[in-house]
């Protein structure tokens, strides 16, 4: 098991075309990545009580939630996550979300997505090497195609509830 500090976390929504990303702010949090079969990870994410009837909302509702979280540091890639709400408790400073998850989308994606964009754009070989270093060295998200293809997949797989 591992555990990491929750440097930042993004609600993933949208509808069949077009995917949103909304910020969450946090007051703390951590990530817990267990190392098991299941390749489960659990956050918890502490947040200002004025997001809590969504989040409530989302639990009593049993939906699904796909976050994009960065771990440690603002340097480092986000990972999308399909999630469910496993516990809400209230603090004196907000609430904690405890959600229980699996990464569904990682940095090599990324990279996939960045050659194909390249190779797309039919770059001589020795500009698509230093096309995709360049393009490697300043990733900081998801391509918005990217994130609406597993969307739809995990909407439509009929194995999750999402918004």
């Amino acid at each position: 098991m591992k555990t990491f500090k929750l440097y930042a976390l993004y609600l993933l929504a949208g509808d069949n075309e077009t995917i949103r990303q909304e910020a969450i702010p946090l007051t703390d949090g951590l990530i817990i990545n267990m190392e098991n079969s299941e390749r489960t990870w659990f956050i918890d994410a502490v947040v200002p009580k004025e997001y809590m009837h969504f989040f409530e909302g989302e639990q009593k509702a049993n939906r699904h939630v796909f976050l994009n979280v960065i771990i440690t540091s603002k340097d480092n890639h986000p990972a999308a996550m399909i999630t469910s709400i496993e516990t809400i408790t209230e603090l004196s400073d907000g609430y904690s979300i405890v959600f229980k998850g699996r990464i569904v989308l990682g940095r090599d994606d990324v990279l996939e997505d960045v050659l194909e964009e390249l190779l797309t754009d039919a770059h001589s070989n020795e500009n698509l090497l230093e096309r995709f270093k360049e393009r490697t060295e300043n990733l900081d998200s998801y391509s918005e195609k990217t994130l609406n293809e597993v969307y739809k997949d995990l909407k439509e797989s009929g194995k999750y509830v999402l918004l």
